[in-house]
C-alpha cells in the first residue's frame, strides 16, 4: 500500500528575455536548490523533467501538511531568480483538498480548494449505453490504437 498520501507537482517558467545560456544556469540552479530543498521538507520520490522553457518536478510526501508546503512556497519565492515564476499543486491523495501555489520573486500566493465528492452542476455527462455488459469492451469516447 502506498505510504505516501500527498503529492506535489512544481512549474517553473523562464521569462522570454533570459538568454539560452542564462535559462540553462537557471535551470541548473533551480533543480539543485529545490532537490535540497525538498528533501529537508520530507519528500521524495523526487522527478525533474525541463522543458526548454519551462522546468517541472514532481514528488510525494507521507502526509499531507499545509505549514510544509506554505514553507516550501516561502523558501521557494525567496530563491527564485529575476524572470522565473512557478506554481506548485499540492494535493491531498484523500482528495480531501488541493493547494495551488503561485510565485514569483519574493512573494507567493495561496488558494485552497476543496475537491467536492459530487461534480458541479452543468457539467456534461458522458453516457456509456445501457446497462453494463460485461462481455464486451466498454465503449469509448478515445479513438483506438490502430494495431
Amino acid at each position: 500500500m502506498d505510504k505516501n498520501r500527498s503529492e506535489l507537482f512544481g512549474h517553473f517558467s523562464y521569462d522570454d528575455d533570459l538568454t539560452y545560456e542564462d535559462l540553462l544556469e537557471v535551470e541548473e540552479a533551480l533543480t539543485a536548490a529545490m532537490t535540497n530543498l525538498l528533501l529537508r521538507a520530507g519528500a521524495s520520490h523526487l522527478d525533474f523533467t525541463p522543458q526548454g522553457d519551462a522546468l517541472m518536478f514532481q514528488c510525494v510526501f507521507e502526509a499531507h501538511k499545509l505549514y510544509i508546503y506554505r514553507k516550501i512556497a516561502f523558501e521557494t519565492a525567496t530563491l527564485l531568480p529575476e524572470g522565473v515564476r512557478g506554481r506548485l499543486l499540492c494535493l491531498d491523495k484523500d482528495f480531501n483538498s488541493l493547494h495551488i501555489y503561485w510565485l514569483r520573486t519574493g512573494q507567493w500566493q495561496e488558494e485552497e480548494r476543496s475537491v467536492p465528492f459530487e461534480p458541479p452542476q452543468g457539467l456534461k455527462t458522458w453516457k456509456t449505453g445501457g446497462a453494463a455488459d460485461m462481455s464486451a469492451p466498454p465503449a469509448s469516447p478515445l479513438p483506438r490504437d490502430k494495431e
